[in-house]
């Protein structure tokens, strides 16, 4: 990150910087990116850190996660950056995922637009592995549409994302 920022300071011409992350990063990270990035698009994944530790191996995903979401969320608000939360949908998800999800975004960060995503592919230890069994499946169009309806039911701005 730091030779990134090195190589801007240098450049004479003003270059859009897009954060494209899965947001579970440090506040010292944080703090140095709220002045550099103008679009954030943040992964928020998991809705449980149940979920978070079992399939991806990680500690406290929903604090860490939550809270630089706010950040980035805030620095667009105050018109410095602007961004789209990118939600994955995943199979057999909806109640401990994407449900609390979407209902913290309606009430944290209720004027991001989030991008709903269908494109979750299971590789490697999701299809081979019998504790992986929940994931080890396309997400069904129908679990999309569920998880869309609930975010109309919030008011989450997700259409204007869609492509």
């Amino acid at each position: 990150m730091y030779t990134i920022l090195g190589a801007l300071i240098l450049s004479d011409i003003n270059i859009a910087q897009i954060w494209n992350s899965n947001f579970y990063h440090s506040t010292e990270t944080m703090r140095i990116l709220l002045d550099v990035i103008d679009l954030w698009l943040p992964d928020f994944k998991y809705g449980s850190d149940e979920c978070a530790k079992r399939l991806s191996n990680v500690d406290n995903y929903l604090k860490i996660v939550t809270e630089n979401i706010k950040k980035a969320y805030l620095n667009s608000v105050e018109g410095f950056s602007s961004i789209i939360i990118r939600h994955l949908v995943l199979p057999n998800h909806y109640e401990c995922c994407s449900k609390p999800i979407l209902e913290w975004i309606a009430k944290e960060t209720p004027k991001a637009p989030v991008n709903i995503m269908a494109q979750y592919r299971p590789y490697y230890l999701a299809i081979s592995d019998s504790r992986y069994s929940d994931v080890s499946r396309r997400v069904y169009i129908e679990e999309v549409s569920r998880v869309r309806r609930l975010a109309d039911e919030l008011g989450v701005e997700w259409r204007s994302v869609t492509y």
